[in-house]
């Protein structure tokens, strides 16, 4: 893998405000696919093109994932990927991503706070505000770095 785009799902009310009984269950609102959506856009813009999009399998990250999907349309599709479901270290995510991500050069991981901005940390040994739908663009070759940042809010 060459290139992680870092994403944080997108928008998504709390349990009790979206009537679930767990955490798990919490969907994305009306906002957090529109800027999904809109997110996907912008990687297109930037001239992104990722194969593979995992996903935390809990429900706001899949429906992340279904919404960069319907316009990213990646080679690879999407696929969960328990890594991300902000239980396993930083350090172990980031060893799951490299291994599943060997032979595709872009990749796209939507996953949740604070493990996504940890994983970002470990790689670039920088942070970054992971505000719902926030994606850190991150050069792996020849050493990591950062090549852009970008939230809905800075895009409204």
């Amino acid at each position: 893998m060459k290139r992680l785009y870092l994403m944080r799902h997108g928008q998504s009310p709390t349990t009790s405000e979206s009537g679930v009984a767990k955490d798990a269950l919490r969907p994305l609102s009306e906002r957090g696919r529109a800027d999904a959506r809109r997110m996907a856009a912008e990687l297109t813009r930037r001239g992104a093109a990722p194969k593979l999009i995992l996903h935390s399998p809990l429900l706001r990250a899949v429906q992340t994932a279904e919404e960069l999907s319907s316009v990213l349309q990646p080679a690879g599709g999407k696929e969960a990927f328990t890594a991300l479901d902000n239980t396993l270290s930083a350090e172990e995510v980031q060893s799951a991503l490299t291994t599943r991500g060997a032979e595709v050069e872009e990749v796209v991981a939507v996953g949740h706070q604070p493990q996504i901005g940890e994983i970002t940390s470990l790689l670039v040994q920088a942070s970054f505000e992971f505000y719902p739908g926030t994606i850190v663009a991150v050069e792996l070759q020849p050493e990591p770095r950062v090549l852009w940042t970008i939230s809905p809010e800075s895009r409204s």
